[in-house]
């Protein structure tokens, strides 16, 4: 697991209505497409994953499908460097599809996925 301190990181004020009711983000995720991704929580940390290694079919759905398997990660109550994780992999099976809803893998998809890409690839997750 990747860990670094970012001094140069303060919490990023989001929100909506006046500027005394944003609330800093606890957790900012940025896509790297083909290289990966990487969180960046308030406390200072960082976590980076390499992508699945998949043949794309389309350019499209991958980002929906990393930003819905990541939350629900978030909510299982999950660690962030996992729903990097299942972002990535949700990601990589809606690209190598041929349409978007109606491929859209359920959670024990994505983790049979995941399990079987570690048998044959190795470990995703950047660690240093």
């Amino acid at each position: 697991m990747k860990k670094q301190q970012r001094p140069d990181l303060e919490a990023v004020d989001i929100g909506i209505g006046a500027e005394d009711d944003l609330v800093p983000a606890k957790i900012v995720v940025i896509k790297h497409g083909m290289k990966g991704s990487t969180a960046y929580t308030i406390d200072g940390q960082n976590f980076s994953i390499k992508p699945f290694p998949v043949n794309a079919r389309k350019g499209f759905g991958g980002g929906d499908g990393y930003g819905s398997a990541f939350l629900y990660g978030i909510y299982q109550g999950w660690e962030v460097i996992d729903c990097l994780e299942f972002g990535s992999a949700e990601a990589s099976m809606m690209v190598r599809s041929n349409s978007c809803s109606e491929e859209l893998p359920n959670p024990q998809q994505v983790k049979d996925f995941i399990k079987e890409t570690k048998e044959k690839y190795g470990e995703m997750i950047a660690r240093e």
